[in-house]
């Protein structure tokens, strides 16, 4: 079966190493350098606190508790140095002390290995940061993080090494297909790639790449600030620290990656003007090796939301155009290429994301028509 992923960000290198294993003939394209966009500019924390205590339908809660295993096993599979199961520290709200309480007895019933500490406890285990003694901390010693480039970089070249074919700098401006199948892709240079079934993993571009087959896909386009320290040679936190308004974990650079959600970060202007000095200073105030430092590199990754959460899967009247776009890429990719590969290649469906189908976002299959009135005046008029 020959395949098409498009997009070679963390979900599509992902998906596209996961079909080259299971024998696909697959062709990986990307507009730009592989895991040059948001996948480089991601925090890349992997966490089961608060995560599996949220509300959600069964299925979707299956998936994510089936993610940090996926991981253990990627990385028994390919080696490498990328999977840092370095430990969490989250900072309790102290407005929110019931609600996080709660969250803490419902992983902790699951199975998560949790603890509830201190601030004078969090000093003696890690003195690199400062604590206040009435600060409440929960401890979580299996989680940590990925380095995402690194992992990418490992999957294409295993792509390449089962026969598969990576094309980058070309940009999909076509979709082949006939009345109910996708047949293939044109590229910005003439290309055509023939394909049994395509795979839309291009993150923030996947809702034009949805727009030349005709479909809609709302998502939401929300920048992300990332500060990357300078290298320091000591005082550096090894668990990841998830604070009130930012987090931090170290970084393959030898210095430390910072992120602040302290204001949310919006497609609009106002909110999003914290400079990256301002961030380190923040931070420095917990991790004092920072102080009088100046930023290494900032990068702004455009995280792609889709309305409702993941979109996974087919449309019924366009066989073999498989949709992969999620928010939490880095985390979710090896979960969503397990499923591309059972449902493309087995035509198993995994009943499992019954709630994350595209074809929540049209009214009636038949029509093609979506939810939004601009695609009902396209389709009406065609």
């Amino acid at each position: 079966m020959k395949i098409v992923v498009v997009g070679a960000g963390s979900i599509g290198a992902h998906i596209a190493y996961r079909l080259a294993s299971r024998g696909a003939d697959v062709v990986l394209v990307d507009a730009a350098n592989a895991g040059s966009g948001t996948s480089s500019a991601s925090f890349s924390w992997m966490s089961s606190f608060p995560h599996w205590s949220w509300p959600e339908d069964e299925g979707r809660a299956r998936l994510r508790r089936a993610v940090q295993p996926r991981f253990r096993q990627l990385h028994e599979d390919l080696g490498g140095d990328w999977l840092h199961w370095s430990g969490g520290l989250n900072w309790v709200p102290p407005d929110e002390r019931d609600q996080w309480h709660a969250s803490y007895a419902t992983c902790r019933q699951l199975g998560v290995d949790l603890e509830l500490l201190d601030g004078r406890t969090v000093r003696e285990r890690v003195p690199e940061l400062h604590t206040d003694d009435d600060d409440e901390v929960i401890w979580e010693p299996g989680a940590g993080w990925i380095d995402a480039p690194a992992l990418i970089a490992l999957l294409i070249s295993n792509v390449k090494r089962l026969g598969g074919h990576v094309i980058t700098g070309r940009a999909v401006v076509e979709m082949h297909t006939t009345s109910d199948a996708i047949r293939g892709v044109g590229l910005d240079d003439g290309t055509r790639l023939d394909a049994d079934a395509v795979v839309n993993a291009a993150g923030s571009w996947s809702t034009h790449l949805a727009a030349l087959a005709g479909l809609a896909v709302p998502l939401d386009l929300v920048p992300g600030l990332m500060v990357y320290t300078q290298p320091l040679d000591h005082g550096m936190p090894d668990p990841v620290v998830n604070s009130l308004s930012w987090l931090a974990r170290r970084d393959p650079s030898g210095g430390l990656a910072l992120h602040r959600r302290g204001v949310p970060m919006s497609a609009g202007y106002g909110g999003n003007a914290f400079s990256a000095q301002a961030i380190i200073d923040e931070v420095a105030q917990m991790i004092p090796v920072l102080a009088g430092t100046a930023p290494a590199q900032v990068r702004v990754g455009v995280r792609a939301i889709p309305r409702g959460g993941p979109v996974i899967g087919e449309v019924p009247w366009l066989r073999g155009l498989y949709f992969a776009v999620s928010h939490g890429g880095i985390g979710w990719a090896p979960v969503w290429a397990d499923a591309a590969a059972s449902e493309l290649l087995d035509r198993v469906p995994v009943a499992d994301l019954a709630s994350l189908r595209p074809t929540r976002f049209f009214l009636d299959n038949r029509s093609r028509a979506g939810r939004f009135a601009d695609d009902f005046e396209v389709y009406s008029a065609g």
